[in-house]
Order: C-alpha cells, then structure tokens, then sequence
C-alpha cells in the first residue's frame, strides 16, 4: 500500500513538473512544441490511466473506457490550453484516443502477462516524459542559456531515477476487479448486460476448470438471450429481467457467445469467451 501510493505521488509529481513548466515558459516554447506536448502527454496519459482501469475493474469495462478517456482528454487540454486552440483540440483527442487505446488493451493481455504489462507501460510513461521535459528544456534554452539547475534535465531524470528504482520488482494487485482470474475453487460472477445491440463485456476471460456463474441482465428494451456456440450453455432475459447459470469450462480455447434473437447476432450481440490453460 504504502509503496504504490509513494509511485502514485511520483508519477503525478513527474506529470504536474511537465505541465507547470509548460505554464511558466509558455512565451519561450512555439506553438508547434506545444501541439507536441499537448498530444504526446494526452496520448500515454490516457493509454496508462486506460490499462491499469481495464486489468483492475474489467467487469466495468464501459464505465473506465468513459473514464480513462475523459482523464485522457482533460489532460491534454491542460497541456495544450497555454498554447493555441489547435494544440487543446490535439491534446483532447490524443487523450481520448489513448484512453480507448489503453482499456482494449488492458481488457486483451492474457492474465499470466498482466504485471508485465503494467511495468511496461508504467516504465514507458515515465521515459515518454523525460523525452517531454527534454524537448521544453531544448526549446527554452535556444531562446537563451539558463544557468539555473531549473533548466537542466538532471532533476528530472533523477526522479524518473527514483520512480524506476522504486518500480523495480513491484507487483500490481489485481485480485479485486480482476478476479477474473482468481482461485479456481470459487464460484465467480461475472455480470454480462445486454442492450440493442451489444454484450457488455464484449471479452470476458476465465480459467479452465473455474466454476463460472454468468449473469445476463437485459437492459434494453427487447428479449436478448446469452448462448455459448459449440457449448450446452443458454441464458434468456426479458426486458428488465435477468438470468443465471453455473458453469465450469473444461477445455481451454476461444468461445463464440450470441444473442440467437433473429437478426440480433448479425446485428452485432457478439461476445467472446476467452479460457486460459490452468497452470
């Protein structure tokens, strides 16, 4: 606990450095530097927020895909707002990409490459700014040399030093949300809402011989039913209702799920069973 609320500190220390920086000297950096700055820092703010929401809480995928985007996109326009409209526009979109970007992907990695996953990213968003607060640094010293320690990359590159050194051998947590891939003797829940016309999660992940109970609750305002092709596995819901069932998964492999409603498949109620080997 205490270890990642220290790299949290860091990591919004390293994000806030950038942007104030941006602020002070915003007279001295073109409005190009800043379009970079607003889209680059948009862009991996929103992938990391959008990972480690999507491998935390992955039963409410659609609530942090929402979530990593607007973080996402309010950083980038904070980022841009010192320079030109045209650098906020970058910034808003850049982030709001990276936030989709970083959810599919956090929903994606196979369970056994999660923290790997996450030490990549995180490792990766602090190099992207360091290579941010270089590039401000080059910029603002073209316009005249600065003999302050402010204006030298050795501070900064001393707490991306420190984040790293703190990171090295620290593993995610990912036990709560995530239990996705939990003890195989418990019976997981996993709640599947149908709308018109979508499975929501559309990618749900499980663990050969983990006891699953899906949930299918019909949001919309048609019958929907949940059938698993190739399995003897079938949920139907009416409007406002929902429905339960037990099930273990034996063989590991890719599974088809439907809406078999005629013509709610071909409309897009598609969803897909992942089921991992058991170590």
């Amino acid at each position: 606990m205490i270890q990642s609320t220290m790299l949290s500190v860091v990591f919004i220390l390293l994000l806030s450095w950038l942007i104030i920086f941006a602020y002070m000297y915003r007279e001295k950096l073109s409005h190009m530097v800043g379009m970079v700055i607003s889209m680059t820092v948009g862009m991996i703010v929103g992938i990391s927020v959008g990972t480690l929401s999507a491998i935390l809480y992955p039963e409410s995928f659609f609530e942090v895909t929402i979530i990593s985007m607007l973080i996402g996109g309010l950083i980038g326009v904070i980022a841009g707002y010192p320079f030109s409209l045209t650098a906020i526009l970058d910034g808003l979109m850049s982030g709001i990409m990276g936030g989709m970007m970083g959810t599919m992907l956090g929903l994606m990695v196979p369970p056994e490459n999660q923290n790997q996953l996450l030490n990549i990213i995180s490792l990766l968003t602090v190099g992207v700014f360091f290579l941010v607060y270089l590039l401000q640094v080059s910029e603002i010293n073209k316009v005249g040399k600065r003999s302050t320690s402010l204006f030298q990359p050795l501070p900064y590159f001393l707490v991306v030093c420190f984040f790293i050194f703190s990171f090295h051998g620290y593993s995610f947590e990912v036990s709560n949300g995530s239990s996705l891939h939990s003890s195989h003797s418990e019976n997981r829940v996993v709640m599947i809402d149908a709308g018109e016309y979508q499975f929501t999660p559309g990618q749900i992940q499980v663990s050969q011989n983990e006891e699953i109970t899906f949930t299918l609750t019909n949001n919309g305002s048609e019958e929907h039913d949940f059938e698993i092709k190739g399995l003897d596995y079938h949920l139907h819901a009416l409007p406002g209702g929902s429905d339960s069932l037990s099930f273990t998964f034996t063989e590991p492999g890719t599974y088809q799920a439907v809406c078999t409603i005629p013509g709610h498949k071909e409309a897009g109620m598609i969803a897909t069973v992942m089921v991992t080997e058991s170590e």
